[in-house]
């Protein structure tokens, strides 16, 4: 039985002398002591290998994956002998490891940096000036960094002349103070101080020994991460291009975020999300929407690319100062919006300069109002509209409101127009005015109601009612009835004789315009007292009234008839329009009344109402002065009093 007990523990012990054996080669580590040459990697004098390798082992990564300790200063040299080189992990510690000489090295595992280490490719001397190659797989770099003498240390130092290859790999770097980033392309970066108790800044390039700023563009195509009380500065000196999709970007709390004067760039192609901060410049590049996550501030400029769009969500994105180009499309949602002000001018041309005084504007055909804001273009594709409300305060005041229509699809200046007119009564579709007074506008930004703009002018313009300028009368003078004269009978045996006259018949006065409007207002005081009781007697009495009415009306119409083509001696001077009552209108109906193809009314009132209105018109049309659509048609303005002036002067 003892037998039996001590071969199973024999056969025990031997597997795990073999466990142990089999365990204790895959911890096989070399470390650096620069024991030969100091400097060549192959030197087998410069590696102590713990637990006493082979000699097949000489060196690290001669035919096996082992892990590496530098603790000195070392370098990795392509020779005959070595090109590409692969570990597993790689510690550096406090030292400088440089990969030279067109020398390759690969991890598959973890490569550290701890204090003040440097992980460099390619240097300065002679023999170093071939390519560097530095590649991680899926591996991980940690720079565990150091500034407790002041220095801001660089811990991965990529000259022109190396490549380095991020494949699916994270890199990291902790520092307890200002940590210098290389400027190259990333998968997975991350910036993590060793203490949250103060902001670390981790400043992506450095400046020349001239103090010139890099230019150069520093990419992570995966997760950019930001952890607490870490900062990103880029202060003009690298570009950041964020080519992951989904959320590019992860910031911790306790003030983590963007330091920068450079640009932010989010390149994906597929849907991606972006960072809620502050930015200098933006820029939105791919086919794919980019969403705002929260409240964003851009302070310098914001692009979105043709092809690209921009997702502003319900988020608010505050562009104040910042210059905005939009070629692509920007989309909101109820509640987002993009603040910044409008400039607004109110001016008397099409693009023309902003006016104060508009002068005497009896002959300014329209008033003009531009806003200039790029937030509002959009749509880069089409032409986008806003409205504005123009408002004239004189005699009368009249509010009108104007579409504003985009000079082009992506200009995002708004330009609009409306007809300024003298009009007695408000007429929509024109603003209108009587005397001098004041015209503004008021706009507010669709899509941020706290945006306002406004301007006002002054002006001078002629007042409805007062005389009237140039020759010809007011209205017809009544003419009066003329006696009848008796029949003579013939006075015979008288020398010369005296023969009979005939009896002429007595004529009516002629009554005038005034007596018959008065006559008109007490008949329909009459029928508006009228009820379905009134006697038959009452409403005859009524229509007998009219009849004599419409009788006196053509008496008037009859007499105030003057031939077409006679020189009426009028000389008209000043603007007239619908709603006027003016001595200037009794000439102007005068006028008209000649051609009754024009005028068939006939009617001479010194009121500028819808018949007259009709009149002139066709009065412009009849000679070529203006037509439906037109400025001015309808209008008494210089080219028509021209015409007048010269039929009727």
């Amino acid at each position: 039985m003892l037998k039996k007990y001590a071969f199973f523990a024999g056969l025990a012990l031997a597997f795990a002398f073999l466990f142990l054996n089999v365990t204790y080669v895959g911890a096989v580590t070399y470390t650096w002591d620069g024991g030969g040459d100091a400097v060549t990697w192959t030197d087998p004098n410069n590696w102590d290998l713990s637990q006493n390798g082979s000699s097949l082992l000489s060196w690290p990564g001669a035919s096996t994956t082992v892990d590496v300790i530098i603790g000195a200063n070392a370098r990795v040299r392509a020779t005959t002998t070595l090109s590409d080189l692969n570990v597993n992990n790689l510690s550096i510690n406090g030292s400088i490891l440089t990969i030279a000489n067109g020398a390759t090295l690969t991890a598959s595992g973890t490569i550290s940096l701890f204090g003040t280490s440097t992980l460099a490719l390619g240097d300065n001397d002679a023999d170093t000036n071939a390519a560097s190659a530095l590649g991680l797989g899926s591996g991980v770099l940690n720079l565990y960094m150091s500034n407790e003498t002041g220095v801001s240390p660089t811990p991965l130092n990529l000259p022109a002349t190396a490549t380095f290859t991020a494949a699916t790999s994270t890199v990291t770097y902790r520092g307890n103070g200002t940590v210098i980033v290389a400027t190259t392309t990333f998968y997975n970066l991350t910036l993590t101080p060793t203490s949250t108790v103060l902001t670390r800044t981790f400043q992506f390039g450095q400046p020349t020994v001239g103090q010139t700023p890099q230019t150069a563009t520093t990419t992570v195509s995966n997760v950019f991460t930001i952890n607490s009380a870490a900062k990103a500065d880029f202060g003009g000196m690298t570009d950041l291009v964020l080519s992951g999709s989904g959320t590019p970007v992860s910031m911790g709390s306790n003030n983590s975020g963007f330091i920068q004067t450079s640009k932010v760039v989010y390149s994906s192609t597929s849907a991606t999300n972006i960072a809620t901060g502050t930015y200098a410049n933006l820029e939105i590049i791919g086919a794919a929407t980019k969403t705002l996550l929260g409240a964003t501030t851009a302070t310098s400029t914001v692009i979105v690319a043709s092809g690209a769009t921009m997702a502003i969500s319900t988020y608010t994105f505050t562009a104040t100062g910042a210059t905005w180009t939009n070629s692509g499309t920007v989309t909101e949602e109820t509640g987002g919006s993009i603040v910044l002000a409008a400039v607004g001018v109110l001016s008397d041309s099409a693009g023309g300069d902003a006016v104060t005084t508009y002068g005497n504007v009896d002959d300014l055909k329209v008033v003009h109002v531009q806003i200039t804001d790029s937030t509002l273009n959009l749509v880069a594709a089409t032409a986008d509209t806003q409205t504005a409300t123009i408002t004239s305060t004189s005699g009368i005041t009249d509010s009108e409101t104007v579409t504003l229509t985009e000079t082009g699809v992506a200009t995002g200046i708004f330009q609009g127009n409306i007809t300024f007119r003298l009009s007695g009564s408000d007429v929509s579709g024109q603003l209108d005015y009587q005397g001098g007074g004041t015209v503004s506008y008021t706009f507010t930004d669709s899509q941020e109601s706290a945006d306002t703009e406004t301007a006002s002018a002054s002006f001078t313009g002629t007042t409805a009612g007062g005389g009237g300028g140039g020759g010809g009368g007011g209205a017809v003078a009544a003419t009066p009835a003329t006696p009848a004269v008796p029949a003579t009978p013939a006075v015979p045996g008288v020398t010369p004789a005296v023969p009979a006259t005939p009896a002429v018949p007595a004529t009516p006065a002629v009554p005038t315009l005034e007596s018959v409007q008065g006559k008109v207002v007490s008949v329909i005081a009459k029928v508006a007292k009228l009820t379905k009781n009134s006697p038959a007697t009452e409403l005859k009495a009524i229509q007998d009234e009219i009849l004599a009415l419409l009788i006196e009306l053509k008496a008037v119409q009859t007499a105030q008839q003057t031939p077409a083509g006679v020189a009426l001696g009028f000389n008209f001077v000043r603007p007239l329009a619908l709603g006027l009552r003016h001595a200037d209108i009794n000439n102007l109906q005068e006028a008209l009344k000649t051609d009754s193809s024009i005028y068939p009314e006939g009617l001479v009132t010194g009121y500028f109402g819808p018949a007259t209105l009709r009149a002139v018109q066709k009065f412009q049309e009849k000679y070529g002065i203006a037509s439906s659509g037109t400025p001015g048609y309808g209008n008494v303005g210089p080219a028509t009093r021209a015409k007048l002036n010269e039929l009727f002067k």
